[in-house]
C-alpha cells in the first residue's frame, strides 16, 4: 500500500465515523467581524460571562485532561485544550480544582488515564491522535465515564465525542497569502509526525500556494511537503527542539524564508535559527494566536496564524455534559461554524500590501461560502 493511499484510507475512516454524528448539539455559526486587516479570526464565543444568576448546576462534571507530549506548556495545542477546561470550570460548567496529567512519552496514556479514573473523574479530555488505542480501550470499559478527544476519530463508542478540525480550510488561505509575502519564491514546512492532523496544515498550506500559482502565473515552490505522495519532511517528535532546529536549518539553506512547523513548540528554535542568521524571513503559527501565545522574543516574526479553536469545543463538551445535553459522535470545527480561522496580522500588518489582504479576505470568504474548494474533500 503506497503512503498516499494509507493517508487517504486514514482520514477515510475518520469521516466515516463522523459523518454519522456531526453537528448533534453545537450552538450556530455566528458572523464574526473582520479586523482591521479583513483576515478572519476564529471567534471566542464558548461561554458568554453572563451567567451568573442561574442556579447551579447538579452534578457539575469532575474533569480531567490528558495532555500529548508537547507538553500543557507548548503554548498551543495542549495549551488551548486545558484552556477550554478551565474556561468550563469558571463559567460553572465543572467543578473546581480540574485533573491535569501531562505525558512524557507513549508509555503514560495508560496510566494517566488510570489517574484520571482513580482520581474519580467523570469527564476525561484527552489530546492528540497518538492516544487513540488508549481512549478505545478505557472508554469500552468505563461506558459510564463521558469522553472528549481533541483531534481524534473512528472510535464511534457512546461515551466518546470526537473533535476534529478542517484546518486545511485556513491553512489554504494562509498558504495563499505566504505565496504572495515570500520574496525568495520558497516556503517550508515541517511537522512533528504524519499524522492526518499534523499532515492537514501542510497539505492545505501547499494547496493555497498552488493555488497562488494558478491565479498569478507564479511559480512559488513549497519545500517539506508533497500533495501527490500525502508526504513530507517530519522530525519523529514533538520534543526534540535540536532537530526542530536543524529541520529548519536545512530548509533555510535551500532558500525557505517563510517557514510552517507544526507541532506544539517545534516552531520556536526555527524563530531561533531565523533569528540568528538575521534574515528577513517569517514564521507561520498554528492553533492559538502564535504573536500573543509565544514568547516576546519572537513577536515580529509571525506573519499569521492558523487558528484552531480547541478551546472553544471543549468548553462546549463540558458545558453540554453540565446541562445534560451531551452528545456523542463526531463534531468537525470549520470555516463556516468558526472553530477555524486565520489571527490578525500583527507585526506584519505594515508588511502585506492591502491588495494582498483584500485578497485573503475575499478567498477565505469565498472557502466559507463553499465557493472555493478549500478542504481536503475526505474529511467533509
Amino acid at each position: 500500500m503506497t503512503k498516499s493511499l494509507f493517508f487517504v484510507l486514514s482520514i477515510l475512516v475518520v469521516a466515516a465515523m463522523f459523518l454519522a454524528a456531526c453537528g448533534a448539539d453545537e450552538p450556530a455559526a455566528t458572523e464574526a467581524p473582520l479586523p482591521p486587516t479583513d483576515v478572519p479570526v476564529v471567534e471566542d464565543t464558548a461561554v458568554p460571562e453572563e451567567e451568573t444568576e442561574e442556579e447551579p448546576v447538579a452534578d457539575l462534571p469532575i474533569a480531567c485532561f490528558i495532555t500529548d507530549l508537547a507538553g500543557v506548556d507548548d503554548r498551543s495545542f495542549n495549551a488551548l485544550g486545558w484552556k477550554g477546561v478551565n474556561d468550563a470550570v469558571a463559567a460553572g460548567y465543572a467543578q473546581a480544582d480540574p485533573i491535569l496529567l501531562e505525558s512524557d512519552a507513549a508509555e503514560d496514556y495508560q496510566p494517566n488515564i488510570e489517574g484520571c479514573l482513580s482520581q474519580g473523574a467523570t469527564h476525561i479530555i484527552t489530546s492528540g491522535f497518538a492516544i487513540f488505542e488508549a481512549v478505545s480501550i478505557a472508554a469500552t470499559e468505563n461506558p459510564d465515564v463521558l469522553w472528549t478527544f481533541i483531534d481524534g476519530g473512528g472510535l464511534g463508542l457512546d461515551n466518546v465525542r470526537e473533535l476534529v478540525y478542517q484546518t486545511d480550510e485556513a491553512a489554504f488561505a494562509v498558504g495563499y497569502l505566504a505565496a504572495g509575502v515570500t520574496q525568495t519564491g520558497t516556503i517550508g514546512t515541517y511537522g512533528g509526525a504524519n499524522y492526518p492532523t499534523v499532515a492537514i496544515f501542510m497539505d492545505g498550506m501547499t494547496r493555497g500556494v498552488a493555488y497562488y500559482n494558478e491565479q498569478k502565473g507564479t511559480d512559488v515552490q513549497v519545500i517539506g511537503w508533497s500533495v501527490e505522495t500525502a508526504d513530507g519532511q517530519f522530525t519523529g517528535s514533538f520534543t526534540d527542539m535540536g532537530l526542530a532546529r536543524t529541520t529548519c536549518e536545512g530548509m533555510l539553506d535551500e532558500g525557505a524564508d517563510i517557514m510552517l512547523p507544526v507541532g506544539g513548540a517545534i516552531n520556536l528554535p526555527c524563530g531561533d535559527a531565523i533569528i540568528a542568521r538575521g534574515i528577513d524571513a517569517a514564521l507561520i503559527g498554528v492553533d492559538a494566536d502564535a504573536y500573543l501565545a509565544m514568547p516576546e522574543t519572537y513577536k515580529d516574526l509571525w506573519l499569521v496564524t492558523i487558528e484552531k479553536g480547541i478551546d472553544i469545543q471543549v468548553t462546549r463538551s463540558l458545558q453540554a455534559d453540565a446541562e445534560g445535553t451531551w452528545t456523542p459522535g463526531g463534531t468537525i470545527g470549520n470555516a463556516a461554524n468558526g472553530a477555524v480561522g486565520l489571527s490578525p496580522l500583527n507585526s506584519w500588518e505594515d508588511k502585506v500590501s492591502d491588495e494582498l489582504k483584500s485578497e485573503v479576505a475575499a478567498l477565505f470568504q469565498a472557502i466559507i461560502d463553499g465557493d472555493v474548494e478549500a478542504a481536503f474533500t475526505l474529511l467533509q
